[in-house]
């Protein structure tokens, strides 16, 4: 599978698990490392970070790949691509662990180049050529090397029966058109319906059924097997609802139920033989990092701002929007408590301390420009490096002296109660992941009242407080502690309804009783994330107060040094 290949983008923006960042430079030839060539990369396990995605940076003569579990490398060692964070079905075998704990790997690689990123889709749903093609089998290599050599990975492959999406003609046969010029260059466009602006109408000549499936394929979250038998070009168009979708099953069946009504094409969930790759050995502990390999692998060097305009922003503007374009980044109508927190990367507003009173209510514009041959949607792909180069900018305008310490704030903490989970089984892969287990309902469907889930396997309830803040997402904003005293580990799902999406129902429902004039507003439907783990796993998650870092202001003025 291609690098970061942006498979149908309106569909899968939400399930994005992977971000590639890079340095605007000139592409030229792409020469592989020789796998006779010394290795040089450090490796090491990662930090704790509430995320569970990994990153793919990429710049001149560096690779870097943050915070990535074993099967993550295997993945990307082979051309797969995880898909939005599930198991991967087609990795086999190997210790408990592999798809749960993390590693950061960079490397340098003397001949590799990064390129212009590409305008994006021009077409709605349909991805243009990928310029990472041609670089993608070095990178390959030396993430293959890395798993090698650092890891002393062992596997072999085989055809096992494997979960997939098996394509097939209806019944009645397809409803497709023979290509009028069947010599023509494929192509598909999908534009907006303009008679109905809520559906999307993908349009395709010259195009043959394995060609269209590739287009799409990974809205899906398992290969799309052709058993079709259709070679031949083919002229047609599909329509597609789209603005309604919130989950990859509302994705699959929209395909699914257009590709059937209006082409004649099926497609079936079900197992069919592929190729699985089965790890026999792999190292948790990654061989040691040369003793000079800070000399070997120097720091990025640090990108400035050339040019930046702060001003107040306009009552009138859309606030805390971030835009991009040319050499240009535009922080619009952003208050200061806003900026620190995405400046120094901070999970939450509140752990900025000694506050002035104006921070939340002054806001700000700010206009920033760099060098003119850097591209400002490469940098903004590389959070650490646009969180820098705003830290000195915030600095040094607004004259900000601080330091780090602790502050006590409320914090999650996680409780015994009446546990509800299944015991795992101890052998069993360890994972938590989005959505809900393999061959069961999603809960957050477009009609539903939840707006997130997740499902974890084989997992302490040491593992679960560390990770549910990046499952949890916007709904926790510190590290969990664990204090629930289980041993074991469980299996379990969680579903759950977003603070945000309850106050806005709540706000509904009091705006509907007054106009009713009813003494009290109708309940509101949905699951706290608080009442969800009290429910559904039988623990307890509550709000105590606790120690946690901050970053306390020693200085900062209001008003920024002039422009």
């Amino acid at each position: 599978m291609k690098i970061l290949r942006i498979a149908v983008a309106l569909l899968l923006a939400s399930f994005a698990s992977i971000l590639l960042a890079q340095t605007s430079l000139p592409a030229g030839d792409q020469a592989s490392p020789s796998s006779t060539e010394p290795l040089i990369a450090d490796v090491h396990g990662s930090p704790y970070r509430p995320s569970i995605n990994f990153t793919v940076n990429i710049s001149r003569q560096r690779f870097e790949m943050r915070n990535a579990t074993i099967v993550n490398m295997i993945d990307f060692a082979h051309g797969r691509e995880d898909d939005d964070g599930r198991e991967d079905s087609a990795i086999l075998g190997g210790p408990t662990w592999i798809d749960f704990d993390r590693f950061d790997v960079v490397a340098m690689i003397p001949f590799l180049r990064a390129v212009n990123p590409n305008d994006g889709l021009p077409n709605r749903g349909i991805p243009p050529e990928n310029p990472y093609d041609k670089i993608r089998p070095g990178l390959e290599q030396v993430v293959e090397r890395i798993l090698e050599e650092r890891f002393h990975l062992e596997y072999h492959t085989e055809d096992r029966p494997l979960p997939g999406f098996i394509v097939t003609v209806a019944k009645d046969g397809p409803k497709l058109t023979v290509a009028k010029d069947p010599t023509a260059p494929n192509n598909c466009q999908a534009p907006r319906d303009k008679s109905n602006p809520e559906q999307t109408l993908i349009t395709c000549t010259s195009e043959t059924i394995a060609q269209f499936l590739a287009l799409f394929g990974d809205v899906f979250r398992h290969p799309l097997i052709d058993h079709t038998g259709l070679e031949k070009p083919y002229d047609f168009t599909l329509r597609l609802s789209v603005d309604q979708l919130r989950t990859r099953e509302d994705s699959i069946h929209a395909y699914t139920e257009a590709c059937s009504k209006q082409l004649g094409i099926v497609i079936s969930p079900g197992d069919t033989a592929q190729p699985a790759i089965v790890v026999e050995q792999v190292d948790h502990t990654p061989t040691p990092n040369a003793p000079e390999i800070a000399k070997l692998i120097p720091a990025r060097p640090d990108l400035e701002f050339e040019v930046a305009t702060i001003r107040p922003a306009a009552d009138d503007e859309p606030q805390s929007q971030i835009h991009f374009s040319g050499s240009q980044i535009t922080f619009r109508n952003f208050a200061m408590r806003e900026l620190l927190t995405r400046a120094w990367q901070l999970p939450t507003g509140a752990m900025v301390g000694n506050v002035p009173p104006w921070l939340d209510h002054v806001r700000y514009t700010i206009l920033v420009k760099l060098p003119p041959e850097i591209d400002a949607r490469a940098v903004s792909q590389d959070q650490d490096q646009l969180a820098n180069m705003l830290q000195k900018l915030l600095a040094d305008r607004f004259q900000i002296k601080f330091h780090w310490g602790q502050q006590t704030q409320d914090g999650w903490v996680l409780l015994a109660g009446t546990p509800k989970m299944k015991k795992a089984d101890p052998n069993s892969r360890s994972f938590c992941k989005y959505g809900p287990p393999e061959g069961e309902r999603d809960m957050r469907t477009a009609e539903s009242l939840y707006t997130g889930e997740f499902h974890c396997q084989n997992v302490t309830m040491a593992q679960l407080a560390d990770i549910v803040q990046s499952m949890a997402k916007s709904e926790i904003k510190n590290r969990v502690a664990n204090k629930t005293g289980l041993a074991g580990s469980y299996d379990f799902a969680l579903y759950y309804t977003s603070d945000r999406k309850l106050r806005t129902d709540a706000a509904a429902a009091d705006a509907a009783a007054k106009q009713a004039g009813a003494a009290t507003a109708a309940p509101v439907g949905g699951l706290s994330i608080q009442d969800a783990f009290r429910k559904e796993l039988g623990l307890k998650f509550e709000k105590q107060p606790g120690s946690y870092p901050a970053l306390i202001l020693d200085h900062i003025e209001q008003t920024p040094t002039e422009n």
